[in-house]
Order: structure tokens, then sequence, then C-alpha cells
């Protein structure tokens, strides 16, 4: 019996070591798969690549707050703003292929509107406070609702659809003074992690041409970096703010739920309780991100108490380098870097960031996809069909297979997913509680969580399909609801944006901003894809 009873320990420890080495092979494996594919596609790309001009006016350039100063100060007027982001979007859309849809005249004779009324002292000093975006054109994905522009979602069965009201979000901007001039490209249905669709085409990213914006919002975030656009909204179900403006080098801000009305994104009526969906600011510049979030937000705005001041020196400060999901590829040395270039600055600022590590985070993916299944009126195979049927699937996989469906290999993915067995509930919720628990107890309403946002910079068009749970670093934060703004942080030597996730627990927004801000100062915030 003893020496039964001692041999058992040793069992397990081998058990551990042979369970340790299964994962390093695994993980050796596939990094040189993604090592292999990333060649593949680059001989096929790399002669490819085409550059985007410098603009014409610096102009666009500008942040928001900047051009909306100088719009009340008469140093320039709303007219000359909106053409120089329209003549710009006629100089790169032709390569970028992110604006699908536009209002320029109407936006033009918006701006004489508004000049005139300022020349003739209708528009005082004080209607500016009610109106901070007056002047200022801005854009949406064109998945949100704009009155008289296009509404498909990139689908077949909307083909040639235009919305016939505007979203509670452009609404909100339209009231703020923002004039809008354009929407942009997404995947179908909003439901990938790079842009294109059959209505639209593909859409390519400002930094290199061969390679993706990412998705959802991946028109917007190639726009607003070209500077086509200061501003445009976005939304993020699964990463869908973030995403793009990881690949693309902006700043985005995912905020708490439950904040900003989701009427009139896609199929959604703003009255669906408990859903993951959110939209929130896309911008190059993060003085602007508090400014707009307020727009978005209304009244709704007063719970994340955005003005209240924030010490960056008091902050603490939580990371991640691995979550180590399974299903993620290996993050690349480049990303790794420049994530412990984050935390070394932090030690300068407070006191000294701490790891975490706790197996839950590995579970991500999983849960983001329990709770894709309790999302509020939501049924994927109807959607597809504009809500006039329901998709069979496995009808379409074949008739994809044969290549008679309307839908991309991305929507074939999503149907593969339907047909495979679902995640445990009560597993799900249960993980779910412990990840937003104890994150929330840690992090408490004066620290923040460094998440990595992606294995490596942004990818070659198409080859997300080989690899399609690298998003999970995103979803994870869907699926626990918490605010998280993505941080731009420079180039790599290939001239792609790198970047970090900042995470607070729900009503915190203001902690991750400020976060950004100060890494904006530190790290130099947005570099455009072009020479100034």
């Amino acid at each position: 019996m003893a020496k039964e009873y001692k041999g058992k320990p040793r069992r397990r420890n081998v058990c551990r070591q042979l369970r340790v080495i299964a994962l390093i092979m695994f993980a050796l494996l596939r990094y040189y798969l993604d090592f292999l594919i990333d060649k593949l596609f680059g001989l096929y790309y790399n002669s490819k690549v085409k550059i985007i001009d410098k603009p014409q006016s610096k102009l666009v350039v500008e942040s928001v707050t900047t051009l909306a100063r100088k719009i009340r100060k008469r140093e320039v007027t709303c007219e000359e703003v909106v053409r120089a982001f329209i003549d710009r979007i006629h100089q790169v859309n032709s390569l970028l292929n992110a604006v699908v849809d536009e209002r320029f005249e109407e936006a033009i004779e918006d701006a004489q509107a508004l000049d005139k009324d300022i020349a003739d002292g209708k528009i005082k000093q004080a209607d500016f406070d009610n109106k901070p975006f007056l002047g200022i054109p801005f854009t949406t994905k064109e998945s949100t609702a704009c009155k008289g522009l296009s509404n498909t979602f990139g689908l077949l069965a909307r083909e040639s659809f235009k919305a016939e009201f505007d979203a509670d979000v452009v609404d909100k901007v339209k009231n703020a003074g923002g004039i809008l001039i354009a929407v942009t490209n997404v995947p179908q249905l909003n439901l990938w992690q790079e842009t294109f669709n059959p209505i639209y085409g593909i859409t390519n990213n400002p930094y290199n041409t061969t390679r993706t914006t990412g998705g959802s919002s991946g028109g917007e975030g190639s726009i607003i970096a070209a500077c086509g656009s200061p501003m445009g909204i976005g939304t993020d179900i699964g990463g869908s703010l973030r995403i793009p403006a990881f690949m693309c080098g902006l700043f985005a801000h995912k905020p708490s739920c439950d904040v900003v009305s989701t009427h009139g994104l896609t199929f959604r009526t703003g009255e669906e309780k408990n859903t993951m969906v959110v939209a929130g600011p896309m911008v190059r510049h993060s003085e602007d991100i508090i400014p707009f979030l307020k727009v978005l937000g209304g009244e709704n705005v007063a719970k994340l108490k955005l003005d209240d001041e924030v010490d960056i020196s008091s902050i603490k400060v939580y990371y991640v380098t691995d979550p180590k999901d399974p299903k993620v590829s290996p993050i690349r040395d480049e990303m790794n870097k420049i994530l412990l270039r984050v935390v070394r600055h932090f030690t300068q600022t407070n006191s000294k960031p701490e790891l975490v590590n706790f197996e839950e985070l590995s579970y991500g993916g999983k849960i983001w996809r329990y709770w894709m299944t309790q999302e509020p009126d939501t049924n994927f195979n109807r959607d597809l069909t504009n809500r006039e049927g329901e998709l069979n699937s496995v009808v379409e996989l074949c008739k994809y297979v044969i290549r008679c469906s309307d839908f991309n290999i991305a929507i074939m993915f999503n149907l593969i997913n339907g047909l495979l067995p679902a995640e445990n509930e009560e597993w799900a919720v249960e993980t779910t509680n412990i990840i937003y628990n104890k994150l929330s107890t840690l992090l408490g309403t004066n620290g923040v969580l460094i998440y990595p946002s992606a294995p490596w910079p942004a990818n070659y068009h198409y080859s997300a399909v080989l690899r399609p749970w690298n998003y999970n670093l995103f979803a994870i934060w869907n699926a626990v609801k918490f605010p998280v703004t993505q941080v731009p942080l420079g180039l790599t030597d290939e001239g792609l944006p790198l970047g970090v996730q900042v995470v607070a627990p729900p009503g915190q927004d203001r902690l991750t901003i400020a976060v950004a801000k100060e890494l904006e100062k530190a790290f130099g915030g947005f570099v455009p894809p072009f020479e100034m």
C-alpha cells in the first residue's frame, strides 16, 4: 500500500511534465506554421504593395479638438474643413476602398449654411459649447443607419438598400454639430475580422495595401488612418472597434455597456437587454476620445464620471503577456516587447506593475462563443436572409463548395461554428463570473490591465482564414463587458502599427482613457501612413 501511495504523486508529476512538453511542442508547431503562412502569402503579395500619397491640406492631420477650436476662433471655415476631408477621400479611396457611399454635396451645403449662420451672428460662442463638433465632418460604418445612404451590411439580400432613418449615435453627433460625409465598408453582417463582402469588395490598410484593416469597423479604420475622416463611429461585439484601430494605428474606445444607444446598429432597435454590442469612438488623437464619448453617450455618460480628475501616478497597473489561449497563435517578439515597454514606462510613474496570470483568461474565446448564443433577438441564419427566411447551414455550405453561394468564406466559418456542439452553459456562466469577479476585485476603482492586442501586427489579406481565433484576445472583454481603450504605440520595422489594450472594470472608462493619454505622450501616438 505504501509503495502504491508513493507512486501516485510520481505518476502525476510525469503527467504534468508530459503535458508541459506537449504544450511546448504545440506552440513551436503553431509558431512555425504561422511563419510559413506569412512567407507564402508574402510571396504573392509583397510585389503588390501600393503607397498612399501625403495629403494636400494640413487640416486633415489635425485633431478634432484642434479643428473645432479653429472653427470657433474663425481661423478656418466649416466649408474649408469639410472640403479638405472630401478631397482627401477622393485622393486615397481608389487605393483603399474604404468609403462605399457618400453625401459630399450635401455636406458642403451643410458647412456653407453653418458658415453663414456664424457670419450672421446666429451662432454665438455659447452655441459652440452645446455643439462641440460644429462643422466637423465624420464617418461611420455602412451597417450603422444613416438616412439616404447605403445600409446593406454587405449582404446581397440587402443590395441597394438605403437607410430610412439615422441611428441614435449618428443623430447625436449631428446634433452636436457634426457633418456626416460618408459611410464605410464592413464584412458581411459585421461578423469577421477582415473587411470584405461581395457588394463592395475588400478594404485595404493604408500602411500597406496588401494587409488587412481588421473588422468589422475596417472601413472606418482605413479612412481615419489615411486622414480622410477626423473621427468615426465604430461598433464592437467581438473586437470590431479595437481590431481595426490596432491594425490601422488608431485610438478606439469600447465603452462600458448600456451607456451608448444601439438603435440603428444593423438590426438592433435599442430595446435589447444584456447585449455585448456597443458603439464607440475611433480617432487619431487621444484628446478626442472623451468629447466624442460624451456626445455618443448623451445623458447616460454621467455614470462614467469622465470629468473626474485621474492621477496617473496613483493608478495601479497590472499586465498579461500571454493569456495562453490554445486557439490563439503564439505572440511574437515585437508584440511582447512593446507591451513590456509599456510596463517599464509605468515603473517610472507609479508603483511597480504586477504580472497577472490565471487560467480562466485562456477561455476568452469559449465564453464569448457562449454569450453570442445569448444575444437578444439574434438568429444568424435568419439575419443572413434579411430576416425574410432562415438559411440552412448545410445547404449553404454545399452551395459555397460549388460556388453558388451569396456569402463569403467568413460566413461559412460562422455557419460551421453554429453546427458545432454548444458550450456548456453552467461552465460558461461560472467562468465568466470568475473572470469578472477576479478582475473587478483586483483592479477596483483605481486599476487597469495592460493586455495584448494580437499575436502580430496587420496580417496579409485573407490569411486570417487560416488562424481564425486570434480575435479571442479582443472578444474576452465583450464577454465580461469591461471597457477597453485600444492604444497605438508606433510602428514596426516594416511600418505596421503596434499597440496594446488597456482594460478596466465597468464604469471605470476614465482610467483606460487617462492611461491612453499618458501612453500617447510617452510613445508618440498616431503615426501617419505617409511622409509629412
